[in-house]
């Protein structure tokens, strides 16, 4: 099975734009198979315009939306800013999206019902990108001879990786995504989620082995074992606090007696089951867990130690383990 590796670019509130294209340039360097970014309120760079920016320095390494707010822009709007980019690119761009967090009260209206409205998002946005005009009636959107002159570079258009933790989203992604991406979680759990998007998908008259799988989460690369958990374990603690108990239960699913209450009940032995980090062999081992499991899509959200060294390092003992 043919793997990809991607790699987070920086985001915190003092990174500047040199930084992400050094980041995207090493990346590409190095072998890399995609960048990606994310798009809040709270980050410096905007998406769209970063990745735009850097399709005009990097020449192969494919431009993802880790992900992108599908319910924040108006459909016409990400459909002209997508299809542009992918043509700046030259047909270089992954749609990461998903229905959207932490954004309503900065972009200044409430979004109800966001994953039904997010669906509509979805089935517009192709309709934008592939029809030169059309309608369609929705219970959020409705039009009358729409178009958009941009179309995309990659036809029928880019491919469209939805990120879902809920049920829902999960079932929205066997019907209309060409990818899954799901993030910190142990090889088991991703599987189950992994196998409920394949059931969805069969169950829409779709072929579930063309919807990739992706794993996305903060990966750590160092000499030791103890040293590359270090760079994990406070992150580690904070998210799987959020997911040990309802709706996610992963303490439960991971074969532990109760949630988690407090960020230090998080134990080592669980942020080990559900990141990738450790010496180069830990990573590859890691790795093959998930590989074993349907995973096709690796990305580091981000790669610590942040960066050039780190970048080098895990391309050269790790992805090139995989590629050679």
């Amino acid at each position: 099975m043919e793997l990809f590796f991607g790699l987070g670019l920086p985001w915190t509130r003092d990174v500047g734009f040199d930084t992400v294209l050094h980041h995207s340039l090493e990346a590409e360097k190095w072998g890399y198979d995609s960048v990606w970014i994310a798009d809040h309120w709270f980050m410096p760079l905007e998406a769209l315009t970063t990745l735009a920016a850097l399709a005009t320095k990097t020449r192969k390494v494919r431009l993802g939306t880790s992900v992108i707010d599908g319910n924040r822009r108006t459909p016409a709007m990400l459909a002209h800013a997508t299809a542009t980019l992918d043509n700046i690119s030259g047909g270089r761009l992954i749609v990461g999206i998903s229905s959207g967090i932490w954004n309503e009260r900065t972009y200044g209206f409430p979004i109800k019902k966001k994953v039904s409205r997010f669906r509509e998002v979805v089935e517009v946005l192709k309709m934008f990108w592939t029809e030169d005009e059309f309608e369609y009636h929705g219970e959020f959107f409705n039009y009358e001879g729409a178009a958009i002159e941009a179309k995309p570079f990659q036809k029928p258009h880019p491919p469209i990786f939805i990120n879902g933790f809920g049920p829902r989203m999960k079932r929205l992604a066997g019907e209309l995504a060409d990818g899954f991406i799901t993030q910190h979680c142990s090889p088991d759990i991703f599987h189950e989620e992994y196998e409920m998007v394949k059931n969805s998908a069969k169950k829409a008259g779709r072929d579930p082995m063309k919807i990739e799988a992706v794993f996305a989460a903060p990966f750590a690369i160092a000499n030791t074992y103890d040293e590359a958990l270090s760079y994990i374990r406070e992150n580690g603690r904070r998210t799987l606090l959020k997911f040990g108990g309802p709706p996610h239960n992963y303490a439960i699913r991971m074969g532990y007696e109760a949630r988690w209450r407090r960020p230090e009940d998080v134990s080592d032995e669980a942020i080990d089951q559900c990141f990738i980090f450790g010496t180069p062999d830990d990573c590859i081992t890691k790795i093959k867990k998930y590989m074993d499991r349907g995973v096709k899509h690796f990305i580091p959200l981000p790669l610590y130690p942040q960066g050039v060294e780190s970048i080098k390092l895990f391309a050269e003992e790790v992805i090139s383990y995989f590629k050679d």
